[in-house]
């Protein structure tokens, strides 16, 4: 595990260069994006004052046609900047948290992996994402990125049809190599059921889709999830008291919802999260090393995940 001392180092002799040329063109883009946001303005009372009152639903059209092309034209004008700190920054400090993670930047976990995963019912027809790291922490390979995925849902028919968007997940999703080969699937999902219905709820969660409501011995485990499976025999076999116990520690340390499955010898994780990490920001300077350590801060989190559920234990090796 890399020390603060060793980041702030590698800060000092390998970031702050980048860092300092980086702050330059940051500067430059928050002078466009001051420009785009002064002329969006302009449009908009010129828009309120000139356009007549008999145009009809064309009034209540252009405002907001401003407005969206306002956002349009500041995300591009920032995006070769982003794209770059993307690539000096974040890729270099995936190469200091461990050597053999490799960073994209634009790339994501595939939607197959992420529906294999069983984690989710819903199939996402909108699928996105960024911010891939793949590689091996000790034995373990793994590979994560931040997720969006939403359901599309349609109503009406002929001009009168809309698409609707239901959002499914919002977070980092990884997939870890259990190296072990069983037979079914397991899924561990957040107790809603019980939180609010009490034990009553039990009888709602039995009750799914999933399969067999699987019951364990660990009451603090039980408290905050509910796991369904196609055997009962092999749930409790790779969810051991052990395994239970890191993963409430593990639900604990984020502080958001946690959801796992087991299948085809993989793990999945997803960690539902609003914030969007490995970015850069505007108007305030990115030489700031509280600013580029939340970013670390992050990325460690999740390559503990490795040694968080003990995944480098060679009870798991399939010879």
């Amino acid at each position: 595990m890399k020390t603060n001392e060793k980041f702030k180092i590698f800060y000092d002799s390998v970031l702050m260069p980048d860092l300092k040329r980086l702050d330059k063109d940051r500067k430059k883009v928050d002078r466009r994006v001051l420009l785009i946001g002064l002329i969006t303005v302009a449009l908009l009372i010129l828009e309120s004052k000139f356009i007549p009152e008999n145009a009809g639903d064309w009034k209540f059209m252009v405002q907001p046609i401003t407005i969206v092309l306002g956002f349009v034209a500041i995300s591009v004008a920032s995006k070769k900047y982003r794209h770059r700190f993307k690539a000096d920054i974040i890729r270099k400090i995936a190469a200091f948290v461990d050597e053999d993670l490799t960073y994209e930047p634009e790339g994501y976990v595939s939607r197959d992996e992420f529906t294999n995963s069983g984690i989710f019912q819903k199939f996402c027809e909108d699928y996105k994402g960024e911010d891939y790291f793949k590689g091996h922490i000790g034995k373990t390979a793994i590979e994560f990125s931040e997720l969006v995925g939403r359901h599309v849902t349609t109503s009406g028919s002929g001009s009168n049809k809309k698409r609707h968007y239901h959002l499914v997940f919002k977070g980092v999703f990884m997939v870890a190599d259990f190296n072990k080969d069983f037979q079914g699937k397991t899924v561990v999902l957040p107790d809603k059921a019980e939180k609010l219905f009490g034990k009553s709820g039990q009888k709602l969660q039995a009750i799914s889709e999933r399969g067999q409501l699987i019951k364990l011995e660990d009451p603090e485990f039980e408290k905050e999830f509910v796991v369904y499976g196609d055997d009962q025999v092999e749930a409790r076999y790779l969810l051991t008291p052990l395994l239970m116990q890191q993963i409430v520690e593990f639900k604990r340390k984020w502080k958001t919802n946690v959801y796992l499955s087991f299948r085809d010898s993989k793990l999945y994780i997803a960690i539902k999260l609003s914030k969007n990490l490995f970015e850069t920001r505007l108007f305030k300077s990115i030489v700031d090393y509280a600013f580029i350590y939340e970013n670390v801060h992050f990325l460690i989190l999740l390559t503990a995940i490795v040694d968080d559920l003990n995944l480098n234990n060679r009870i798991w090796t399939k010879s």
